[in-house]
This record gives structure tokens, sequence and C-alpha cells, in this order.
């Protein structure tokens, strides 16, 4: 019985272990999934989100920030997420992705 408490205790402190240091995107990754979004928002940003060309905007990166996450449960589990701030034909966005995935969070910024 103490076994497999004991083994029990072992595998749950490996998976917080794993979890608190997973691995994270490479930056040139998360500045083409950023580009990505751009090109093609989500479903629910299509509305209020201008129509671009991808092989036609000449694509400034202004900012890439790998940014801790808000909130308890993220700031105790380590989370982050990436905040990539592009310039194109004269506007700004700052795309923000899951740093673990590349799933997209939010953009912000001058969208008009």
């Amino acid at each position: 019985m103490k076994r497999i408490l004991l083994a029990i205790c072992v595998i749950a402190l490996f998976g917080i272990a794993y979890t608190y240091q997973s691995p994270i995107l490479e930056t040139n990754e998360a500045i083409y999934l950023a580009k990505k979004h751009l090109v093609t928002p989500p479903k629910e940003w299509q509305a209020s989100f201008p129509k671009i060309k991808g092989q036609v905007v000449p694509w400034k990166v202004n900012r890439v920030e790998l940014v801790k996450r808000r909130g308890f449960w993220s700031e105790l589990m380590n989370k982050r997420k990436w905040e990539i701030t592009m310039e194109y034909e004269a506007q700004q966005a700052t795309v923000v992705l899951n740093a673990y995935t590349g799933e997209f969070i939010e953009i912000y910024g001058p969208l008009n």
C-alpha cells in the first residue's frame, strides 16, 4: 500500500515538474504564427479585422516579447505568452499567442 501511494506521489511530482517547465515555441515560429493569424484571423475576429493579403504586405516586426500570464494558476505554473507587434500597411497590431501551443489568444492595437 505504501509503495502504491509513493508511486502515485512520484508520478504526480513528475507531472507537475513537466507542466512547470514545458517547452516554449521558438521566436521564429511565434512570428510565423502571428503573421498567419493576421492574414487569416479566427472567425470571431473576421468581422472587425481588415482583410490582408500575405504576399503583398511588407511585414515589419517591431517587438517580440515572452511575457508571464496573469492569474493565480498561471503564475503558480509559470505559464507564458508571446506578444508579437507587427507593422503593415501603416497599421500596427499586437498578436498574443500561447507560448507553448501557439494557439491564438487575442489581437489588440489600432486596427482601423
